[in-house]
């Protein structure tokens, strides 16, 4: 990012208790991280903030992971994706969805760490979203 402040991370789980182990995971590890509930929610928060990368699970009630990764494909498609369940094997993305990575739930965190780290350095429209328009507000 060429304003120097942290990446930004919306991480989006039904679960609670996946969602704010993974908020503090990467909070500790010097990235700004947003939290939603569900889809809806996150759909929501994008209206407001465009994060540089978003880690969605694919299970959810109201509006599903998969959902909103086709809703971010769409209007937002610089924003990195990795979707997350523990409903498949392996790390290869699941037939039909449109994620840039898979992470699959109970894997060591590790790995979610460099896909992420990997996905940011990589992606060339990083901060383009931002510079555009909407001001992301992010906790650090």
């Amino acid at each position: 990012m060429s304003n120097g402040s942290k990446p930004q991370i919306l991480v989006v789980d039904d679960e609670p208790s996946v969602r704010e182990t993974l908020g503090m995971l990467l909070m500790s590890v010097g990235y700004a991280v947003a939290m939603a509930e569900n889809g809806v929610s996150a759909v929501s928060q994008l209206d407001r903030a465009v994060p540089d990368l978003i880690v969605t699970d694919l299970n959810m009630p109201e509006m599903s992971g998969i959902e909103l990764i086709s809703h971010v494909r769409s209007r937002y498609p610089q924003i990195s994706i990795i979707a997350m369940s523990g409903d498949y094997l392996g790390d290869a993305v699941p037939a039909g969805i449109i994620a840039d990575m898979f992470y699959p739930k109970g894997q060591h965190p590790y790995h979610l760490l460099t896909t992420i780290a990997s996905l940011i350095a990589t992606n060339p429209a990083r901060g383009s979203a931002r510079e555009s328009g909407a001001q992301p507000k992010f906790d650090s």
